[in-house]
Order: structure tokens, then C-alpha cells, then sequence
């Protein structure tokens, strides 16, 4: 499931509050919103394409439906919730713990609602992430699984230590592994040291499950390298709290050791990235005879765009090109933003006689794909210029092809040229 062209459902009686958080789900996390303030509206907003929606963000009493029953209708659409209430008592506490619900947060004050713009963007987040569950009982990898998978998180299972170990080296993108404890062939201590060989616990964490919830359990798990240690049998609340906990521990150490190398607005490599590993295969292709291309992109008349629509637009602009450039080029091309509204790519294996029809693609993605948002729609062209001529330098054949660059902006922008 992907969140692209998909929204987040808002129902929700007070207007304030409804429309602080569209406003901020749509300029902090650029997901697109729909609101609502009764089961009424929600329904008719719904209609027969509940699919438009990954998320609803719910008021458990609202004026046609005072009792929560807006959380099934959605559930029943399959919409999964995230839900919203003055106060909780402990009979409502329990019932909703009962229904496959994201979470529930009181609404106390702007700390909780801050809490719900981040399981909003964790949520989306998590549909890229990868979680191991390692567990010989059936049914309990299935419990695991169903609880990751509500939250989109992707799954892997395998029944023992051995089986997780070979399923590691084939899963490189694995953030989180869940075992248990007492498993045949390798228990859960012996594959939580195994995994400390290869990761630290910043790169992959590990939970240990078991239901002999003995100190010395706990205590072997956690010296043996597992970050966390929850005891069977445990409520799902307190699962995803230490799951979101060690989830967003991994992911804030990975944001960081990328920051070194990636562009911070666009996610797309960064001008250090581009010269450090460039000159790297620029001299691989000139020792082993590769073709090579290397392109300058510009996006066209972008000064307007902010002068027209404002810097914040300018950003979406600029991130959603970067969607497209990652969609449309190939897997190993390297991709980095130079600077402002210019970007650099990479091709290596590529000849300048398959190099139009790939920049060309490119430029036509870009040109059909404008950026809808609030403020308008935002049409988007991109000019390009390449060379596929191998020079000595990278910075010689930067030139070259911000030569080409320069003469598909002379020649009316939204093009493509190659001065070879």
C-alpha cells in the first residue's frame, strides 16, 4: 500500500481543532486531507471509495454519533483509525482496545496533538519498513504480524534463530527483529549475539518476547544485545509503544548517518555525495572502458513559481520532482540535488545513444505530473543537458553538460540537448 494520491480522513465537531490538524498534516507531512464534523459528512465524503483514504483521524463523540459509532462505520469501510476523545473512561478504554485501531489519544493539549501529526507520519513512514518476526509457535508469529501489519509495517517470519539468520542476509532493509525467547535449534539469546556481529543496536533493533517473564530472562536478552524485552501475555498498547520507540530510535540514527551525504529537503543525495562517489565511477568507467552520462536538470521558471505561489510551494515543487526522478530513473543512476533548483544524474552503463530517450521520458514525467496542493495546481518542466562523453575530471564533464544545459534553456527550456 503506498500513500501516494492518498489522504487522511479528519472527522472531527470542532472546527479549530479539525482544521489545525488538516493544516498541519498537509504542510508538515504534505499528505492531502478531507474534512468532516459529523458521520453524516464522513459517510458522504466516503462514499463507495473508502480506498481514497489510509487513515482516519476520529472524534469518538460527535453530535449524530455521541457513542463512538463513527469507528466502526469506518472500520467496516476499511479505514484503519486513529482516535480522538475528551476524556476516556475505563469501560470505553477497553472497548476500543477490543477493535483493530491504530491508537486513541486525549485531547488534553497541543503535546497530544503533536502526538498524533507524528503517528500520522510514522504510519506513512512504516509502509517502507521492514519488521522480522521470530517466533516457532504459528499462531504467535501470526499475533505479531497482524499487530505490525495494522500499524503497514511490511512482515518477514521465519520459525528459529537459523532460518532469521539466513533471512537477514537476504532482507538487507530489515530495521526491527521481533523474537522469542525459547525457540528449537537457535533460542532467541543465541540469535540476538549472532545479530550483534553483524549490526549495532542502532542499525537493527531487536525485542525479545517471552512468556517466561523471569528477571533472568530479561536480564540475558538485554546483555546479549536486545534493545527492548516485552513479557507474554502483554496489551497491544504497551507493544506498540516500545515497537514505535525502538522503530523511531533506528530511524533517527539512520536520518542522521544519511544527513552527511543526503539533501535535507528532497531526500535525494547531496552535493558531497555527487563529487566524492562521481569521481569514484567516472574513474571506474575510464579503467574498465563504461559508458558513462552525466546530466544537469533545471527546473524551468522556478524563481516564479516562488515569487507566485511562495517558498513553501517552491519546496513541494522541488520534493516532488524528486519523487519523479526516482520513479522514472533506473535503480543505480545516482541522483543528487546540486543546489537551489538544480540537480546532477549519473548514468553509469549508459551510451549517448540511449541517453536521449531516457532523459526524454524523464522530462515528459515531469511535465505531465503537476503538483496539486491548496494553493493551486503547479505545472512543472524540467531542461536538461547531458554528455555521455568521458573526460578525464568530473568537474570537466559537469561542464560540458551544464554547456548542453544551458543551450536547452536558450532554446525555450522543457528540453533536452547534448552538446556531443
Amino acid at each position: 500500500m503506498s500513500t501516494d494520491r492518498k489522504k487522511v480522513l479528519i472527522v472531527e465537531d470542532s472546527r479549530a481543532l479539525n482544521t489545525m490538524l488538516a493544516h498541519t498534516i498537509r504542510s508538515q507531512l504534505q499528505i492531502d486531507t478531507q474534512s468532516a464534523f459529523s458521520l453524516q459528512e464522513a459517510n458522504q465524503i466516503v462514499g463507495s471509495n473508502p480506498e481514497q483514504f489510509f487513515l482516519a483521524i476520529l472524534d469518538l463523540n460527535l453530535p449524530d454519533a455521541p457513542d463512538g459509532e463513527i469507528v466502526d462505520v469506518m472500520l467496516d469501510k476499511g479505514i484503519r483509525p486513529i482516535i480522538l476523545t475528551g476524556t476516556i473512561s475505563g469501560d470505553t478504554h477497553a472497548k476500543m482496545n477490543e477493535k483493530p485501531i491504530i491508537d486513541y489519544v486525549v485531547k488534553r493539549n497541543l503535546n497530544e496533538i503533536q502526538y498524533v501529526i507524528d503517528t500520522v507520519e510514522r504510519l506513512r513512514d512504516n509502509i517502507n519498513r521492514k519488521v522480522m518476526v521470530v517466533d516457532d509457535s504459528k499462531s504467535s508469529r501470526a499475533l505479531i504480524q497482524g499487530l505490525l501489519e495494522r500499524h503497514y509495517l511490511q512482515t518477514v517470519e521465519a520459525e528459529n534463530g537459523v532460518e532469521a539468520l539466513e533471512l537477514l542476509k537476504q532482507h538487507d532493509d530489515i530495521c526491527l527483529v521481533v523474537t522469542d525467547y525459547n525457540m528449537p535449534e537457535m533460542g532467541g539469546v543465541e540469535l540476538v549475539s549472532r545479530i550483534r556481529e553483524r549490526y549495532s543496536r542502532q542499525e537493527l533493533a531487536v525485542m525479545g518476547i517471552s512468556a517466561a517473564s523471569t528477571q533472568k530472562v530479561t536480564i540475558q536478552l538485554l546483555k546479549s544485545g536486545a534493545n527492548d524485552f516485552i513479557s507474554r501475555p502483554f496489551a497491544h498498547e504497551e507493544f506498540y509503544c516500545r515497537l514505535n520507540q525502538n522503530i523511531d530510535a533506528i530511524a533517527s540514527y539512520r536520518k542522521l548517518a544519511d544527513s552527511a551525504t543526503s539533501d535535507f529537503l528532497t531526500g535525494l543525495n547531496n552535493r558531497k555525495y555527487l563529487f566524492e562517489t562521481g569521481q569514484l565511477l567516472l574513474e571506474n568507467a575510464r579503467r574498465k572502458n563504461i559508458a558513462l552520462t552525466i546530466a544537469m536538470l533545471d527546473v524551468d521558471h522556478f524563481k516564479k513559481t516562488n515569487d507566485t505561489y511562495g517558498h513553501q510551494v517552491g519546496d513541494r515543487v522541488l520534493q516532488h520532482i524528486a519523487k519523479i526522478f526516482k520513479k522514472t530513473l533506473r535503480e543505480a543512476d545516482l541522483v543528487a540535488r546540486v543546489g537551489g533548483e538544480e540537480f546532477c544524474v549519473i548514468c553509469v552503463n549508459l551510451d549517448d545513444a540511449n541517453a536521449q530517450g531516457l532523459f526524454e521520458r524523464l522530462r515528459l514525467a515531469v511535465c505531465n505530473d503537476p503538483l496539486i496542493c491548496d494553493e493551486a495546481t503547479v505545472s512543472i518542466s524540467i531542461s536538461i543537458g547531458y554528455t555521455s562523453r568521458v573526460s578525464d575530471n568530473l568537474d570537466g564533464m559537469l561542464g560540458v553538460a551544464d554547456k548542453a544545459l544551458y543551450a536547452a534553456k536558450a532554446g525555450g527550456r522543457n528540453r533536452v540537448e547534448s552538446t556531443d
